[in-house]
């Protein structure tokens, strides 16, 4: 009895942990003008994200991150100008085949408008991976890139002056991009497309950039795996603790349902 117990608790909290972190900015020193990276892969230094409302802001999506249970009190404003990121140092970055990129963003209004770069990572000046804002013909598009190639799609969900969690989920041979946990969109990769990503260190030039955004991010964390929504830092679709309690619950019950089947009364 003691060792199903035991199973089904590993089976569910299994079943809701997250790969491998590779890199996690959470944007909480608001002071000074470096970024730290939770990893310690790749410290942010913010260049030109001073002056006006630009810089670090408490406004944040929530209080408490729900995947982890931190307290969140801290976010990046970018002012859509030359402002952005930059984690460029010598340590490699490598992502392999599947990987997630997430964060929570604020968009402002005119994000779309005017175009939005919500991160880029490349080598010699040359985005390889990049994820942004942009509209066309007054309607809203996600619009990343992949190696040499760019693939944008339409995106009436995006919100603006609302905090939102975005995530993009690379897996072998196709990507995803969900809002809020919810997936908006699927499509496969050619094999000249997928991979592997890597992204060597040069702290030289600019190639792993966080912006130039227009509006608020907060939260930015890298996965080494493609994770699934319960998975992300919004941790959309977790059982609430008393479903848990009930299966667990259950368990004895089904135990002692079997041993009456086995042994019917004569």
């Amino acid at each position: 009895m003691k060792l199903r117990l035991i199973l089904l608790v590993a089976v569910v909290f299994a079943h809701h942990s997250f790969g491998g972190m590779v890199s996690y900015l959470r944007f909480e020193e608001n002071t000074g003008t470096t970024a730290h990276d939770e990893t310690g892969l790749m410290d942010g230094d913010m260049l030109g994200i001073w002056g006006g409302s630009e810089g670090w802001s408490t406004d944040v999506p929530v209080s408490t991150i729900p995947q982890t249970g931190e307290a969140n009190t801290s976010s990046i404003r970018f002012g859509g100008g030359s402002e952005y990121i930059d984690m460029s140092n010598y340590n490699d970055l490598l992502l392999g085949y599947s990987f997630t990129i997430e964060m929570f963003i604020k968009p402002d209004e005119n994000a779309a408008q005017y175009g939005a770069s919500i991160f880029g990572f490349g080598s010699d000046y040359s985005d390889k991976l990049f994820f942004s804002i942009s509209i066309s013909s007054g309607q809203s598009y996600f619009t990343s890139q992949f190696m040499d190639t760019q693939v944008y799609f339409l995106a009436e969900e995006i919100r603006f002056n609302e905090w939102q969690h975005v995530a993009l989920v690379k897996e072998q041979g196709e990507y995803s991009v969900y809002l809020d946990g919810q997936l908006l969109h699927n499509e496969g990769l050619s094999s000249a497309l997928d991979g592997p990503y890597e992204f060597y260190g040069d702290p030289t030039i600019g190639t792993r950039t966080i912006g130039t955004f227009r509006g608020w991010i907060d939260e930015f964390r890298i996965s080494d795996t493609a994770l699934t929504p319960d998975q992300f830092l919004g941790a959309y679709g977790i059982p609430e603790p008393g479903t848990i309690g009930l299966l667990l619950l259950g368990i004895p019950v089904l135990g002692f349902a079997r041993r009456r089947l086995r042994n019917p009364k004569p």
